[in-house]
């Protein structure tokens, strides 16, 4: 005769264990510094779950039209949406989707144009903003030249990575023109593909890094760094895994 604790703790841990599989995504966000003009560009990473997965990218509630942006698939585990240009109509509320046979997940992040700026007669000035401001021909030149430089979006690594779970970030440009040399680095030290770490060139304007299982020795802080012959730039994310 089965024990009644016994009985109970089967039947607790048997929906558990079928919802274990279910996918489970990364929180992702768009940088909050982009322009009219700019490349914005995020990633939909599963953590856990069993492939095969389907996903969905949404604006507002409307399914996105390839028309409108780039989608690829780069992996079974990663998906990313890629907007070439923005400007106004770029605004809105993004979501990814991701479903197995056991269940799904979605996560959501809003992108926020900032103001679109104008060059008549030697002067700048934002839409719908009362003021103007003068800039001089040196200062502008400056600016210009500048604007060839790699100018790289934040990125993030989830803040809740248990022992097992897969990490991927993505590190993209959203201003410069390539071609673009992509440096990953943890604690200041070179890393390369292998032994459970892919690096991946998605396009000329992005790399990603993903961990296949992390541990207590995937701890740390990791850099990615993007130069041309301009210039460079540089972002870092701590990775954290729980327990450890």
């Amino acid at each position: 005769m089965t024990a009644p604790w016994l009985a109970l703790s089967l039947m607790f841990m048997i929906p558990s264990l079928a919802s274990a599989d279910a996918p489970k995504i990364t929180p992702f966000h768009f940088s909050g510094e982009l322009d009219t003009g700019m490349r914005a560009t995020v990633v939909c990473a599963v953590m856990t779950g069993n492939p095969p997965f389907e996903f969905s990218w949404f604006k507002d509630g409307q399914k996105l039209d390839t028309h409108e942006v780039s989608i690829r698939k780069f992996d079974d585990f990663t998906s990313n949406l890629v907007i070439s240009k923005l400007d106004s109509n770029s605004n809105g509320n993004y979501t990814c989707k991701v479903s197995n046979s056991e269940g799904f997940d979605q996560k959501s992040a809003v992108l926020s144009v900032k103001g679109i700026f104008s060059f008549i007669c030697g002067q700048w000035t934002r839409q719908h903003a009362m003021s103007w401001l003068t800039i001089s021909t040196a200062l502008l030149i400056a600016n210009l030249a500048s604007a060839d430089v790699p100018k790289i979006g934040p990125f993030h690594f989830a803040g809740d990575l248990d022992i097992g779970m897969r990490a991927s970030v993505q590190c993209a440009v959203m201003t410069g023109d390539p071609p673009f040399d992509f440096t990953w680095l943890k604690d200041g030290q070179k890393l390369v593909d292998g032994r459970g770490i892919s690096i991946r060139y998605v396009d000329d304007f992005t790399s990603s890094l993903a961990i296949s299982k992390v541990d207590a020795d995937s701890n740390g802080n990791y850099s990615c760094r993007v130069s041309n012959s301009k210039g460079n730039d540089e972002k870092f994310a701590l990775l954290s895994v729980k327990g450890t």
